[in-house]
Formats: structure tokens, sequence, C-alpha cells
């Protein structure tokens, strides 16, 4: 025999548990933008700070070379092994501009990486933010429509009837 109508109760707790399943999708929703938001600000912060500390020490390496070399351009100091120690330090100097231009370069080119991570992230960060969105409305939609249904079977199968 086929049933019209349904336990009232049921009714109930399924809106009321729609509802809370659409107040989760939007805390996932809320969560996974804000993690997504984070993650590409903390590696760019990073990426910063690495090259700052790196370019740091090599300038700081850089100063002390050329203050021994500004001494030893001062020193009277001649012959074979004087030549030679300050053609090793002009090597290094240029050494060193080299590895300043490689890390710039690097560390540039690794921003350019981040910048197109962070873009692809924010598409994702959106798409998942309309989905979720849509998600969450179907949700509150859906248990709006169940005790929509609660209440017309309460009235017509409790309230309905009359005699008179």
């Amino acid at each position: 025999m086929t049933m019209l109508g349904a336990q009232l109760d049921d009714l109930q707790q399924l809106g009321t548990r729609l509802s809370v399943t659409g107040s989760d999708v939007a805390g996932v929703r809320d969560g996974a933008v804000h993690t997504t938001t984070q993650v590409v600000t903390g590696v760019h912060d990073a990426a910063q700070a690495a090259l700052d500390q790196i370019l740091g020490h090599m300038e700081q390496l850089d100063r002390t070379v050329a203050s021994a070399v500004a001494e030893a351009e001062a020193t009277q100091w001649t012959g074979a092994n004087a030549d030679r120690f300050r053609d090793g330090a002009l090597q290094f100097q240029t050494s060193m501009r080299s590895a300043q231009t490689t890390t710039t370069e690097t560390f540039t080119a690794f921003r350019a990486t981040i910048a197109s991570l962070g873009e692809t992230l924010e598409s994702y960060s959106t798409q998942l933010r309309t989905a979720l969105t849509d998600a969450e409305a179907s949700c509150q939609a859906m248990s709006q429509a169940v005790e929509h249904q609660r209440s017309m079977l309460d009235q017509v199968m409790n309230a309905g009837l009359s005699f008179g």
C-alpha cells in the first residue's frame, strides 16, 4: 500500500540537517578561500625575505673583501705574490657580482612563477567560491522546501479536516 504523508519529525530533522550542511559548506568555502590567499601571500613573502637575506649576506661579504683589497692596495707590497693576490681579489669581486646577478635573476623568475601560481590559485578560489556558494544555496533551498512540505503535511493531515 502506498503511504501518503511523512513523519513530521523526520522531515523537521531533514530540514535541520540540510540547513546545517549549508552552513558547513559555507564554512569550508570561507576556509578554503582564506587558506589559498595565505599560501600565495606566504610564498611571496618568504621568497622576498630569502632574496633580501641572501643579497644582504653577499653585500656584507663583498664589503669585507673590498676592504681587504683596499688594504692590500695601500700596503707596500710588490712582487709576484702581490700581483697574484690582487688578481685573485679582482676575480673574487667579479664572481661576487656574477653571483648577485644570478641571485637577482633567479628570484625575479621565481617571483614571476609565484605570481603565475597566485593567478591560478585565485582562479581556483573564485571557481570554488562560486561552486560552494551555489551548493550552500541549494542546501538552504532544499531545507526550506522540506520545511514547507512538513508544514503543508501537518496542515493537511492534522488541521485540514473540519466538520460543520
